[in-house]
């Protein structure tokens, strides 16, 4: 008995849902102007598709409700404007962050190359006397130097973060 009156309670909701999207359904009136310049009002939009120009009514709001719902709807696309554009800040924030660190990076692999070099030169005249070690260091310190600068020439100085060419040299 419990089983029917459950099956009798779920075939109403079902009928009253199917009912309700009927009458829903039914509101929608489509308005158009024919070529003589009569407007139409119908159910049904037209049938030839010359007509261009076909609106539908939606007769289950107020004109003050709809005015309010396309308030809302002009409310909610500004809102996701405004995100969709602080998301794209953050991105390009986040980019740019990412291309400081990069250039960090390559900057302390020069920096570490150079101090290498430094510390070959030092090892190549170890062994030699005051005298011959002194100019060739010097020399190797300044060639040292001169990769550094080479390298260091080569670094971006922008980011391609918001559509820029970002390879532009010092």
């Amino acid at each position: 008995m419990f089983k029917f009156k459950k099956v009798i309670l779920y075939s109403l909701t079902l009928v009253a849902v199917v009912l309700s999207a009927g009458a829903v359904n039914s509101a929608q009136v489509y308005s158009w102007v024919d070529s003589k310049g009569v407007t139409h009002y119908s159910q049904h939009p037209p049938r030839d598709d010359a007509t261009a120009n076909v609106n539908m009514i939606d007769t289950v709001f107020s004109p003050s409700e709809l005015v309010m719902l396309q308030k809302i709807k002009e409310e909610k696309k500004k809102l996701a404007e405004k995100k969709n554009a602080k998301n794209e800040e953050e991105i390009i924030r986040g980019c740019k962050d990412l291309h400081n660190e990069k250039i960090r990076y390559y900057r302390r692999k020069i920096e570490d190359t150079y101090i290498a070099n430094l510390n070959k030169c030092d090892i190549s005249v170890q062994n030699l006397k005051p005298s011959q070690a002194r100019p060739k260091k010097e020399k190797c310190y300044a060639e040292a130097l001169k990769v550094k600068m080479a390298d260091v020439s080569q670094l971006p100085t922008e980011d391609d973060c918001t559509g820029d060419s970002g390879d532009k040299k010092n």
